[in-house]
């Protein structure tokens, strides 16, 4: 029906245009918040702003999936028509001409909003806009971290995961290393119509190098990890067998300890944070005063040191 009524006003519009007519409804704009959460008491504030260049209002309607379920008509009294949407209700106090404020929402409805507005006669101009919403169900609890190991030699290879309850729609999972964000999980996104929750899931590999030679960061991402934070990290995506795990190169911190997280974010109405956890060398190797581990620069320099008081005794004693 929707469809006809534009297929119609564009015509109509042209033939007006064609007639040297003067278009009374301009400018025309939607906004509806991308997200917000579900619940009791919970509210949605649907706006159209419009210039009707000294035309007057007949009427604006606004649809959520093609179904009408608010009409403000100046010329009636009252001017307001509520049309019910299941589990939802208008809140008509803060609803009139150019906005309407919907309450108590749920997820089932999410989707694409509409509003039409339609100028008053002779000409009854009419445009209308579409946005989409999302009614977000968030999960219970924080999201759950383990890791294989609480400690680490140099060249170990240490497994997490995190993991995020049922939610709607499924969360983003971002890893957290000593409070830098290094990679996101995008959880796949149902259909319009596909209402139901979904858990969240995430596995990384993170290792641990010997030396500063070797380049740290994201090595490899699995197909649905679209986005990489680079800070003081340096990235280099590898294409694997493996198309689930995330991983991660690193060289151990001066300390020899570092923390790991998980964060889960549904838009940006919710984040929330996993216990960290900390994991610490089992015998971190001390720091000489060159700066180079105590098995690399020093020992070279020893060995030319030696050679040299070799060489010198053998002159002396010639």
């Amino acid at each position: 029906m929707i469809e006809m009524k534009r297929i119609c006003h564009l015509i109509f519009r042209l033939l007006f245009l064609l007639d040297g007519g003067v278009w009374s409804l301009r400018n025309l704009s939607i906004s509806v918040p991308r997200a917000v959460l579900s619940g009791e008491g919970q509210s949605a504030v649907l706006r159209c702003s419009y210039d009707l260049e000294g035309a007057m209002l007949y009427s604006i309607r606004w649809y959520r999936a093609e179904t009408e379920f608010y009409r403000f008509v100046p010329r009636e009294m009252p001017p307001t028509m509520v049309f019910s949407l299941p589990g939802t209700s208008v809140d008509l106090a803060q609803s009139d001409h150019q906005q309407v404020r919907i309450v108590n929402l749920n997820r089932r409805l999410s989707g694409d909003y509409q509003c039409e507005v339609t100028a008053d006669a002779p000409l009854f101009h009419t445009d209308i806009r579409t946005a989409p919403l999302t009614v977000v169900d968030p999960p219970f609890r924080a999201p759950r971290l383990s890791v294989s190991r609480a400690s680490y030699a140099r060249g170990d290879v240490i497994q997490a995961n995190c993991s995020v309850d049922e939610a709607y729609p499924a969360p983003n999972i971002t890893w957290i290393l000593d409070d830098h964000k290094i990679a996101e999980s995008v959880s796949w996104r149902s259909s319009d119509m596909d209402f139901k929750e979904r858990e969240a899931f995430s596995r990384l590999e993170l290792t641990v190098h010997e030396a500063e030679h070797y380049k740290v960061g994201l090595t490899y991402t699995s197909s649905n990890l679209n986005r990489a934070y680079q800070d003081h990290y340096i990235y280099d995506r590898e294409e694997n067998e493996d198309k689930e795990v995330v991983r991660y190169t690193m060289v151990p911190p001066p300390t020899g300890q570092f923390t790991l997280g998980c964060v889960a974010t549904i838009f940006d109405i919710y984040a929330r944070k996993s216990d960290l956890i900390n994991i610490k060398e089992d015998t971190p190797h001390p720091a000489s005063v060159t700066g180079e581990d105590s098995s690399g620069a020093v020992s070279t320099h020893s060995a030319v040191l030696t050679s040299l008081c070799a060489s010198a005794a053998l002159l002396h004693a010639l």
